[in-house]
């Protein structure tokens, strides 16, 4: 299976087709690739200017939650940003598209 990953700009709702594509990765189902997900969260946030000089996490994937109007991915990851004085974390929306790896 092939899961594309994509950053959103606030809310996963919002804005889909300006969404950014952040990482790609093959294998047998999610959980085989969930650790790679996590990390490709983790050095996207760690990546982005603004947080580049805090502690970042995600959550593992999950099923995009019912109340959700976007349709187009099938999974999504809360990235965390902890900021080193602040009384909140960032959270920053992903969204999974899983589709079947087409054959050469």
């Amino acid at each position: 299976m092939k899961y594309k990953l994509y950053r959103s700009f606030g809310k996963l709702d919002k804005d889909v087709r300006k969404h950014e594509l952040v990482a790609v990765e093959y294998g047998p189902n999610l959980d085989a690739v969930t650790d790679a997900l996590i990390h490709a969260v983790s050095a996207d946030l760690a990546g982005t200017p603004e947080y580049a000089n805090f502690e970042t996490a995600a959550f593992a994937p999950e099923p995009v939650k019912d109340f959700r109007r976007v349709r187009r991915y099938t999974h999504e990851m809360t990235g965390i940003v902890y900021p080193t004085y602040a009384d909140e974390n960032i959270l920053v929306d992903y969204g999974i598209i899983e589709e079947p790896e087409l054959d050469p």
